[in-house]
């Protein structure tokens, strides 16, 4: 489609929603935007044409718009198409409820006080009734409350907090996601002089995928758009059948929302062929009317169900025939080669990318988890930005890249000037390390080994110590009930990958390996889609595509949420399920590992959303 038509197509809805952003009579809206609605690019125009009318002032009253998103790629992306213009504030929820909050050190002191010795009460009273005192449960819960306990003890030296996105073990003085949005909610919620402060900072303030934000912290924003009608206009992007993440407000809508609210609506797909916009369609006919038009008629589309025994072996060989199959189909010899591949969690996509050896042992331990997921932490970064980088210059020959890298990191250039000798010293530790990376057959640990013995580059205190306690001492031995050190043992287990497992990991970080997860991709596009369905492999509780395809039948309490109209895991997957669909710019696959495949094809006949030339049962 073309930039024009697009453009006709918008322009009522850009127009309708600058009218609202009017900073003397402001008004509060929510936009329903479904996917591939072109939800971005009407909030870049239309705060573009806001930027003409009203930068002046706004400077004048030193004041700013808020926008805020879902992640921190979102976040450059829109940064980027507002020409960094510092009038607005663009930031994730959780960095927005830092900045409200980082000034009030005492009141946050206050709250933490209170929440720790509810905490410490609670586990109190649960450890007291637990039947076995010497249980798992039990015995995380002491666990818990020693924690709690010591820093409650801790906060008392605390003058000042941070804020620790990454961090599985934060310093005392720091605060973690959970916590800086319960502590925003409170504040906003219950303190007249915070709703003043944030309405006079942000007159303006718009949410991305809205139907994600946390429920309290929406709540409080909306009860302040209230009490502020003149003063504030809180614009809300988004729609109910994308919602994928727990604790979002689950009755987003025109129903559960102020009566003085605006509903505007952006009904057209510009993003997906006229085969997927039909399946997304079909998809959620069955909870709502807010069905989407093709915005281009002469791209059909190709959608493909793959139905394959969920006991098959050799997965990642089935679904790479699949890929050379839809190639045949589909007439695009990129299938064979440019797939973005979608599975249900990272521990699917780590076996397909080749980095499950490094990855698995680190995303099991739960301190670990969020850094690995993110490759923001000490380690990991010494990992990424210092050790493969080296490694891949030493390999490729790059004398100029190695030596750049050296005089950055390296703690032989430190102090400037050096000696012929020291020279020859680089040289031959580097010559060492180049034999070793150039050998496939060595593990992440020979090559920090290396490292450290030639002092080549300054390791990270807890690879140093796994080092010499597997070459000293044999390795890390598991005491009786429980490991001696959690963290530790599984570095240790990481670090016995393969160069080749660290190097996949860093480019499924930098989305460089075409996997993704269902929940990771909201909001990305891709031309080509596979998604892989495997309720046996994921091993996951919140989403069931087996139930939801027909393999199996609704359980008792999956029932019983429905009648109550409370969400379930049938509408857990149904959205996800609408979320990757809705991902596909040319063509899509669903590749359904399953125990029953005539039934889901029973199933998906009769709900109409696969024709019988669609629905492929693999052999």
């Amino acid at each position: 489609m073309n930039e024009s038509t697009e453009s006709d197509l918008e322009r009522n809805v850009d127009d309708e929603i600058l009218e609202y952003l009017n900073i003397d009579s402001p008004k509060s809206f929510l936009l329903f935007a479904g996917a591939g609605s072109g939800k971005t690019r009407t909030l870049v125009n239309v705060l573009d044409a806001f930027k003409i009318k009203y930068s002046p002032e706004l400077i004048l009253r030193g004041q700013k718009v808020a926008i805020i998103t879902y992640t921190n790629a979102a976040c450059e992306e829109i940064k980027y198409r507002l020409k960094y213009d510092p009038i607005f504030n663009v930031s994730t929820i959780h960095s927005f409820s830092w900045g409200l909050i980082k000034p009030f050190s005492e009141d946050i002191k206050k709250w933490l006080e209170d929440d720790l010795k509810n905490t410490i009460s609670s586990l109190s009273k649960k450890i007291e009734s637990a039947r076995d005192k010497q249980g798992k449960t039990a015995l995380l819960n002491a666990s818990k409350l020693r924690s709690a306990s010591k820093r409650l003890e801790r906060l008392q030296g605390v003058r000042d907090f941070t804020y620790s996105p990454a961090g599985g073990r934060p310093d005392k003085d720091s605060l973690n996601h959970a916590e800086v949005i319960k502590i925003a909610t409170s504040f906003i919620s219950s303190e007249p002089l915070m709703k003043k402060l944030l309405i006079k900072r942000y007159p303006i303030l718009l949410i991305d995928e809205s139907q994600d934000t946390q429920k309290g912290l929406l709540n409080s924003l909306i009860e302040t758009q209230q009490l502020h009608k003149d003063q504030f206009s809180l614009g809300l992007f988004g729609d109910l059948m994308q919602r994928i993440y727990s604790g979002g407000k689950e009755d987003l809508n025109k129903d559960n929302l102020p009566d003085d609210w605006a509903y505007p609506s952006k009904n057209d797909n510009f993003r997906c062929p006229k085969r997927v916009v039909d399946l997304l369609n079909n998809i959620r006919s069955e909870v709502d009317s807010h069905g989407q038009n093709s915005c281009d008629e002469s791209e059909e589309g190709f959608v493909r169900l793959f139905l394959v025994d969920s006991d098959a072996e050799d997965k990642f060989g089935i679904e790479k025939r699949i890929r050379e199959e839809m190639s045949e189909i589909t007439g695009d010899a990129y299938w064979s080669s440019d797939v973005k591949c979608l599975t249900l969690e990272h521990a699917m996509a780590a076996r397909r990318g080749k980095f499950d050896q490094f990855f698995l042992p680190l995303s099991e331990v739960s301190s670990l988890r969020d850094a690995v997921l993110s490759g923001e932490s000490k380690t990991l970064r010494f990992l990424t930005n210092e050790l493969i980088p080296i490694s891949n210059a030493l390999i490729s020959g790059s004398d100029f890249e190695v030596m750049r890298l050296l005089k950055k990191y390296s703690p032989l250039f430190l102090g400037g000037d050096f000696t012929l000798g020291q020279v020859n010293t680089v040289l031959s530790a580097c010559q060492k390390l180049k034999i070793l990376v150039g050998d496939n057959t060595n593990s992440i640990f020979d090559i920090i080994e290396c490292v450290i013995d030639e002092n080549i580059l300054d390791c990270p205190e807890i690879l140093k110590s796994i080092v010499f306690v597997k070459r000293d001492l044999g390795g890390f031995e598991e005491e009786e009930g429980e490991k001696k050190i959690d963290i530790a043992s599984a570095w240790e287990r990481a670090l016995m990958s393969s160069m080749e497992q660290l190097g996949n990991y860093i480019k499924y970080l930098n989305d460089e390996l075409n996997f993704g997860t269902h929940q990771g991709v909201k909001g990305l596009e891709f031309e080509r889609v596979m998604a892989v369905i495997d309720d046996a492999e994921a091993k996951g509780f919140l989403f069931g595509y087996e139930k939801f395809f027909g393999a199996e039948g609704f359980t008792a309490k999956d029932v019983e949420n429905i009648n109550a109209g409370k969400d379930s895991s049938p509408d857990r997957t149904r959205r996800l399920f609408y979320v990757i669909c809705s991902r596909a710019e040319k063509s899509l696959v669903l590749v359904n590992y399953t125990s029953d495949r005539n039934s889901v094809r029973k199933k998906m006949l009769e709900k109409n959303w696969f024709s019988d030339d669609e629905i492929i049962i693999y052999d």
